[in-house]
């Protein structure tokens, strides 16, 4: 009897060592699964080259510099850049992070966020209202981010005083602040020396404040009332970014992992590239939101072509944030799909402004030169 239960017991600790085992290597899997990135042999990604005649106009085409800056910076291969095409000015400022009011993941305290039904000539933007909404010490709205150290940050954001005169910004790291700064939003209060103000139409101020983090980590952007401010209290504001200076904007695709884990709930391996694609969908709806194309440019065969971009980047990004069995060969393919269509506007450009001068030399072949001679 004593043998045999011996034996019983024996068999137990042995279960249990095994279930313990297997729960713990369960564990391990799924660990590796959410925060290992994949490696993946990718095709270079072709760019092709635009003509002389068009460069001139897209240098001065702001959102589409960006947009160059996005895809040849942070492509899941090494890009041969094109100079004409990219941000020319290393200091130059590029949105790396659009700061959304009205987010799931942005945090409130004693605070409101809604849209703001008012317009302001020349802005496109969608303007929202803070405001404090019940008796607190503490009012506050909050983005938490992951920062590369070393890289000057610079947040922006456009605000106008509704009924209080001041917002306070801070940088924590945890819970402890290492950037404060005060904005100040008519021109009875102060701001602090670290904020540049930028006045603007109708009492609206752009407001700017750079941060360099000493560490690589998650850190809160927080914009804050003061305690004394009352309920229903509010200030107005649009276009909340973080920039950069564009010779930095390589460095991120180096914490992708990271900065795709504080943004989003992915679960893909792939890091890099849906990084990469968000980037890219975000500067392409900022283009297409800005409407600012050159006059040559604005036509359906050009505009259609950024809107099929704009179309196959959104389905391959949820692709891989969400399909669990979309297969590495197809996201290769739907890369050279991106590939070509980027291609395609680029050869419509060309097409556009190599006409126009054939055209033009056309017409004074047909002309009888003594004719244009100006006596």
């Amino acid at each position: 009897m004593k043998h045999t239960f011996i034996k019983f017991y024996s068999g137990v600790l042995l279960l249990l060592l095994v279930l313990v085992m297997a729960c713990r290597n369960g564990n391990g899997d799924d660990q590796e699964k959410i925060h290992k990135t994949k490696s993946i042999d990718f095709a270079e990604f072709h760019i092709n080259d635009i003509t002389p005649a068009a460069q001139e106009d897209l240098r001065r085409w702001k959102d589409f510099q960006v947009l160059m800056q996005v895809v040849t910076s942070m492509a899941p291969t090494k890009i041969k850049q094109p100079a004409p095409m990219v941000a020319t000015n290393p200091d130059s400022l590029v949105v790396c992070n659009r700061l959304y009011p009205m987010n799931s993941k942005t945090v409130k305290e004693a605070a409101k966020v809604d849209i703001e039904y008012r317009t302001v000539e020349g802005v496109k933007d969608t303007i929202f209202r803070f405001e404090k909404e019940r008796d607190s010490k503490f009012c506050f709205l909050q983005w938490d981010t992951f920062l590369v150290a070393q890289i000057p940050y610079t947040f922006s954001v456009v605000m106008k005083k509704n009924s209080y005169p001041k917002v306070n910004l801070e940088f924590l790291q945890g819970d402890t602040p290492v950037t404060t700064a005060v904005l100040a939003l008519d021109t009875l209060t102060t701001s602090s020396a670290n904020v540049k103000r930028t006045a603007l139409t109708d009492d609206w101020f752009g407001y700017e404040v750079t941060f360099s983090p000493k560490k690589s980590e998650a850190y809160s952007i927080r914009l804050s009332f003061d305690p004394e401010v009352k309920m229903n209290d509010n200030v107005i504001f649009y276009r909340s970014v973080l920039k950069i200076p564009a010779r930095d904007f390589s460095k991120l695709g180096a914490y992708s992992d990271k900065i795709v884990a504080q943004h989003t709930d992915v679960e893909s391996s792939y890091y890099s590239v849906f990084f990469w694609l968000r980037q890219i969908e975000d500067a392409l709806h900022q283009l297409l939101l800005e409407d600012a194309f050159p006059e040559r440019m604005n036509v359906p065969a050009v505009r259609s072509r950024f809107r099929l971009l704009d179309t196959q980047i959104k389905a391959l990004a949820d692709n891989v944030r969400n399909n669990p069995d979309f297969k590495e060969e197809e996201l290769k393919r739907d890369i050279r799909i991106l590939e070509g269509t980027f291609n395609s506007i680029i050869s419509r450009i060309n097409n556009i402004y190599n006409s126009d001068l054939d055209d033009r030399m056309r017409f004074l072949g047909t002309q009888n030169i003594d004719s244009l001679i100006v006596p």
